[in-house]
């Protein structure tokens, strides 16, 4: 199991970033889960980092 960011709206749309490598405010909103641009992340407290590295005060985990 593993878990994408996206958008808490009910239309979601999911975040591109380089975890570990973007900084906050670049980050990209793209309208298709697109799972080779997308970051994957195996858990959500990895997850968590993730969104809280680039900046991000809410987000929604969506399983894949």
């Amino acid at each position: 199991m593993s878990y994408v960011l996206a958008t808490t709206q009910s239309k979601v749309k999911w975040y591109k970033f380089s975890f570990g490598q973007s900084k906050p405010g670049e980050q990209e909103l793209v309208d298709v889960l697109d799972l080779d641009v997308v970051p994957i992340f195996g858990d959500k407290q990895t997850a968590k980092l993730a969104a809280q590295s680039i900046g991000l005060k809410t987000w929604r985990y969506v399983k894949i």
